[in-house]
C-alpha cells in the first residue's frame, strides 16, 4: 500500500503522502479506478480511527487532548486565528472553552512550583505561574 501512488495536479504522492483534504478530492472526483477508490476509502477510515476513535480505555476526554496535541504539533498554521474563531464560537461553549484553559493554566503554574518542566515548556510554565499569582484571591464561579 506504502508504494501505491496517485497524481494530483501532476505530482504523483504514495498514499502516505497525501494530505486529508487531497484524499477526500480524489474520492470525490470519482476518477480513480474502484480499486483505488476502495484503498482511498480505507486510509480514510484509518486515518479516522486512529485520530478519532477512542483507543482501549481512553475515555472521550483523552480522545480530544490526543486528537488537539496532533493538531499543535504540525496541523495549526495561525494560533492568532484559531483563537479567533474560537472567540466566534457560542458564548457558553467560550465560557466553556475558557474553563480549561484556565485549568490548564493552573495545572501548568503547579508544574513550575514543583520543578516539573524542562527548557521545552518552561516559559508556558512559568507563564502560567505568573497568571496565577497575579491573580490569587479571586474567587473563580465553578
Amino acid at each position: 500500500m506504502a508504494n501505491k501512488k496517485f497524481t494530483i495536479d501532476g505530482r504523483e504522492y504514495s498514499i502516505y503522502e497525501l494530505s486529508n483534504e487531497q484524499i477526500v478530492r480524489l474520492v470525490k472526483e470519482n476518477n480513480v479506478p474502484s480499486c483505488d477508490h476502495d484503498l482511498l476509502v480505507e486510509e480514510i477510515i484509518r486515518r479516522f480511527e486512529n485520530d478519532l476513535c477512542k483507543r482501549s480505555g481512553e475515555t472521550a476526554d483523552d480522545v480530544f487532548v490526543r486528537f488537539f496535541s496532533g493538531f499543535v504539533n504540525g496541523r495549526l498554521s495561525s494560533k492568532k486565528y484559531v483563537a479567533e474563531m474560537m472567540c466566534r464560537e457560542h458564548r457558553y461553549l467560550q465560557n466553556e472553552m475558557f474553563k480549561v484553559c484556565l485549568e490548564f493554566i493552573k495545572m501548568l503554574a503547579e508544574n513550575y512550583e514543583n520543578g516539573r518542566f524542562d527548557p521545552r515548556n518552561e516559559y508556558a510554565t512559568k507563564t502560567s505561574k505568573k497568571i496565577i499569582d497575579y491573580f490569587k484571591g479571586i474567587d473563580y464561579p465553578y
